[in-house]
C-alpha cells in the first residue's frame, strides 16, 4: 500500500480564512488583506475556525493517489459520497498475474496463507484460460477476487477528511481501511501541520487508552458494545 498526496488547493490557509469571513466584503481587496496577514495571525484564525461552523472547510481539497489496495477496501471507501474518485479499470485492462491483498487474519496462520495463495493462483489460471478461449476482458473479470490489488485517486475536501479521520481510524474499522486512513492523515499532517486542528480537535491519541481497554476485554457482546460507544464518541467531537 502506498499513499501519495499529489495536490492540494493553492493557499489553503488563506482560502479557509477568506471563505469564513462572510460578514466582510468578500472581494479581491479582502483576499489581498488575508494574504498579507502575518503567519501568527493566520494560525490564530485557523485555531478559531477549527472550533466553528465547518462549511468553509469544504473549499480546501486534497487529492490522493492510493496504490496497491484491495477492491474490498475501495468498495467501502467510495461510499463516502462527497468525495470524487477515479479508479483503475478492469473492464478494458487485462489482469493476468494480478497482485492481491492478504488480510491480517490470513497472514497470521501458515495454513490459511497457503490455502489463500493456492486459491488466488487457481483464479488467475482460470482467468487466463477464459481470455485464451476468447472471452472479453469485461466478462472474464467476473471471476476476479474482491481482494485483487487496485489503484484509486480520491479528491477529499477538508470537512469530509475531518469526518473520516475520526470515524475511520477507530478499532471497529476494517484493518486495511484504518491503515490507509492513517497514512492519508500522515501525508497531510507532514506538509500541513495546521490541519491537525481540523482532523483531531481533541488530539490524535484522545481515544487510545479507552480503545486499548476495550480490546483487552474478552471477545463478545460487551466488547462490541463498548467499541460501538467509542465510535459514536469519535464522531461526536
Amino acid at each position: 500500500m502506498k499513499v501519495t498526496l499529489i495536490n492540494c488547493t493553492p493557499n489553503p490557509v488563506e482560502t479557509l480564512i477568506f471563505t469564513k469571513q462572510t460578514r466582510l466584503n468578500m472581494g479581491a481587496a479582502r483576499w489581498e488583506k488575508v494574504m498579507a496577514m502575518s503567519y501568527e495571525d493566520k494560525m490564530k484564525e485557523i485555531a478559531y475556525m477549527a472550533d466553528s461552523i465547518p462549511s468553509s472547510w469544504e473549499f480546501v481539497d486534497f487529492i490522493f493517489a492510493i496504490e496497491g489496495v484491495s477492491r474490498g477496501f475501495t468498495h467501502q471507501f467510495v461510499r463516502t459520497r462527497t468525495n470524487s474518485y477515479a479508479q483503475q479499470s478492469m473492464r478494458v485492462t487485462g489482469m493476468e498475474g494480478f497482485d492481491y491483498i492478504t488480510g491480517p487474519g490470513i497472514q497470521e496462520s501458515a495454513g490459511l496463507r497457503l490455502e489463500y495463495k493456492d486459491a488466488m493462483a487457481r483464479i488467475n489460471e482460470h482467468y487466463q484460460v477464459l481470455l485464451d478461449m476468447g472471452a472479453p476482458i469485461e466478462d472474464a473479470r467476473g471471476i476476479l477476487p474482491t481482494n485483487i490489488a487496485t489503484n484509486i485517486v480520491a479528491k477529499i475536501n477538508l470537512r469530509t477528511l475531518s469526518d473520516m479521520s475520526r470515524s475511520r481510524t477507530g478499532g471497529r474499522t476494517q484493518s486495511e481501511y484504518r491503515d490507509i486512513m492513517d497514512e492519508m492523515i500522515n501525508t497531510v499532517l507532514d506538509k500541513y501541520h495546521w490541519a491537525g486542528h481540523f482532523l483531531f480537535p481533541k488530539g490524535r491519541e484522545f481515544f487510545d487508552e479507552v480503545e486499548m481497554y476495550a480490546r483487552s476485554l474478552p471477545a463478545g457482546e460487551g466488547r462490541q458494545r463498548l467499541m460501538k460507544i467509542i465510535d459514536k464518541m469519535r464522531k461526536a467531537i
